[in-house]
């Protein structure tokens, strides 16, 4: 079982500094209660509040789709997808162009986005881009793999807390 503590003032403060140059739009009170939740083998999640909010993947803070569900807000660009590529993210797939319905938003190779599926705009996957979102918008990109899937619905990040 992993280990969870409460950073101290001067941690939370840095945590906060360094999310904040990553995600310019979000915010944080220094009331907030913040835990880091550590475990062998699996990433290093920040608990905020009570709710699993972001995880390090490789050098980089990803938003935990638990906080995004709860609060609603996707400060990520957003590609929304068919039903079809929404059930296979949900079974670890990565993103295929041919499922995309629209992007929102900017983002360039390497960079985070948030898919979400085109009913009801949930966010079900948390992934890495594999090309830019201009080549996807003019249409340049009409089949092959577009986003990594690091994070999904039901996935052992989601399940760990």
């Amino acid at each position: 079982m992993g280990v969870r503590r409460f950073l101290s003032k001067k941690e939370k403060k840095k945590l906060f500094e360094e999310l904040k140059r990553i995600y310019p739009n979000i915010s944080f009170s220094k009331s907030d209660e913040v835990e880091v939740f550590e475990e062998k083998n699996y990433p290093e999640i920040i608990i905020i509040n009570g709710t699993p909010t972001f995880f390090r993947y490789e050098n980089l803070w990803l938003p935990h789709l638990k906080y995004l569900l709860k609060t609603g807000d996707l400060f990520l660009p957003k590609i929304v997808i068919d039903m079809g590529a929404a059930k296979a993210m949900l079974r670890g797939a990565d993103l295929m162009a041919p499922g995309i319905r629209r992007v929102e938003g900017v983002f360039k190779e390497g960079e985070p986005v948030v898919c979400v599926e085109e009913k009801y705009g949930k966010p079900v996957m948390v992934g890495i881009a594999l090309v830019e979102s201009e080549k996807i918008v003019s249409g340049e990109i009409k089949r092959g793999k577009v986003v990594k899937n690091i994070h999904y619905v039901g996935d052992k990040i989601w399940n760990l807390i």
